[in-house]
C-alpha cells in the first residue's frame, strides 16, 4: 500500500449523530469512527455484509446535511468480545460534491482533535447510540442528599442503575467531582451511602439539566445490595432503558 493510501486509511475516532435509512425506517445511531474513504455505525443489530444504505449525516462545523450511499464491507456483531458492534461503511457512487464535502470534514476532524486517531471524541450530548451499556438504567425517582455540598440537598434520580444514576439538578458541579451521596429508600426511609465521581453534566434543555454520576468503590455484593435497595432487579418493561456504555448516565 502506498503512503497516499495510507493516509486515506487513517481513522479518526470521531461520534456523531447519523441516521440509518433501513427501508421504510429510519435509526437514529452514533458514528465510532470516520476515515477518508467512509465510517463506522455503532449498532447492536448490524446490517448484513455487502448491503447498500442510505446514511443521513449533520456534518460540523457548519452542521450541513450529507445524505450518502455506502456499503457494509465489515461487520462487528453484539455477540464479539471487548468489541463496540456495529457495520463498517464505505462510500458507494457518491458524487464528487458530497467526496469533497466529506473530505473537509474529515480534515477538520483531524485538524481539531489530533488526539481522534488514539483516542475517541465524546458524543454530543444529543447524540443517541444503539449500543446497550454495561448495565441497564431504570427509570427511577429517588430522593438523594449528597455529603458537604449546601444546596446539593434533596435532589431527585431520574434514571438509576447498578453503575450509577443521573440526578436532576441545575446546580454547577464541575465533572470529576467527588460526591457522597445518601440514597433514601422510598417505602422505608432507610439510606444507602455511596461514593460517586460526577462523570456528565447535563445544562439543556434548563428542564433536563442535572448529574450523571458513576458509582465507585462498589464491590459485586454492595452493588447487588443497592440493587435490591432501590427496586432495580424485577422493573416493568417500559421502565428500561439501554444505552451506550461510554454515553454515562445521558437523560
Amino acid at each position: 500500500m502506498g503512503r497516499a493510501e495510507q493516509r486515506r486509511d487513517k481513522r479518526y475516532r470521531y461520534q456523531m449523530a447519523a441516521v440509518l435509512v433501513r427501508g421504510t425506517r429510519e435509526v437514529s445511531l452514533l458514528t465510532g469512527d470516520v476515515s477518508h474513504r467512509g465510517f463506522f455505525l455503532r449498532t447492536d443489530d448490524p446490517p448484513p455484509l455487502r448491503q447498500l444504505l442510505q446514511v443521513k449525516l449533520k456534518l460540523p462545523p457548519e452542521n450541513d446535511e450529507l445524505v450518502v450511499h455506502a456499503m457494509a464491507v465489515f461487520v462487528v456483531p453484539a455477540a464479539a468480545a471487548g468489541k463496540i458492534p456495529g457495520v463498517g461503511l464505505q462510500f458507494y457512487a457518491v458524487s464528487a460534491e458530497v467526496r469533497q464535502r466529506w473530505e473537509r470534514f474529515v480534515h477538520w476532524v483531524a485538524k481539531t482533535y489530533p488526539d481522534s486517531l488514539d483516542t475517541p471524541t465524546k458524543p454530543l450530548p444529543a447524540a443517541p447510540d444503539s449500543v446497550h451499556r454495561q448495565f441497564p438504567r431504570v427509570h427511577r425517582a429517588l430522593t438523594v442528599r449528597a455529603q458537604s455540598i449546601g444546596d446539593l440537598h434533596h435532589l431527585v434520580t431520574t434514571d438509576v442503575s447498578r453503575g450509577g444514576m443521573f440526578l436532576r439538578t441545575g446546580l454547577d458541579v464541575a465533572v470529576g467531582s467527588a460526591l457522597r451521596l445518601f440514597v433514601a429508600h422510598p417505602q422505608t426511609g432507610f439510606t444507602f451511602a455511596v461514593d460517586t465521581v460526577v462523570r456528565r453534566r447535563v445544562e439543556s434543555p434548563p428542564e433536563r439539566a442535572g448529574l450523571g454520576v458513576e458509582f465507585v468503590g462498589l464491590d459485586d455484593k454492595r452493588r447487588e445490595e443497592f440493587a435490591a435497595f432501590s427496586g432495580l432487579d424485577e422493573p416493568s418493561e417500559e421502565e428500561v432503558v439501554y444505552v451506550a456504555t461510554d454515553d454515562l448516565l445521558l437523560a
